[in-house]
């Protein structure tokens, strides 16, 4: 079975990262990492993951966030549970890279819409 027009089948990215260049559901559903360049190993740091930034994303019983995961790497680091309605698909995690070697490093964070299934977005930040 082919996954490639099933968006509950796998992780979704927006095919273009330039948001002049994407869909407008890959605008609504895109998370965005907001996150400094740099930062030092065993320091706390924050972690901003939005989605609706390029174009607004309904927040309302019928279509919503369900969650937004971050990771380093493949490190699990946070997970946010969301409710329609009363809580914004916005969150921001305090995070250390302590379990990371120094070096160039992958803030990925997932995102759940009922609807339109998993969103995934990326952010590379260095390690010192």
């Amino acid at each position: 079975m082919s996954c490639e027009n099933d968006l509950f089948c796998g992780i979704n990215t927006a095919k273009d990262k330039s948001p002049e260049e994407m869909s407008d559901l890959e605008k609504k559903h895109q998370p965005v990492v907001d996150a400094p360049d740099k930062v030092r190993a065993g320091e706390y740091f924050d972690v901003k993951v939005s989605t609706g930034v390029y174009l607004a994303h309904p927040n309302e019983y019928g279509h919503y966030f369900g969650w937004i995961e971050l990771y380093i790497d493949d490190t699990p680091v946070g997970r946010a549970e969301l409710q329609p309605v009363v809580s914004s698909p916005s969150v921001t995690f305090k995070v250390s890279a302590t379990h990371s070697h120094e070096g160039k490093r992958r803030l990925k964070a997932l995102a759940f819409c009922n609807l339109h299934g998993v969103w995934e977005g990326e952010k590379d930040i260095e390690v010192e």
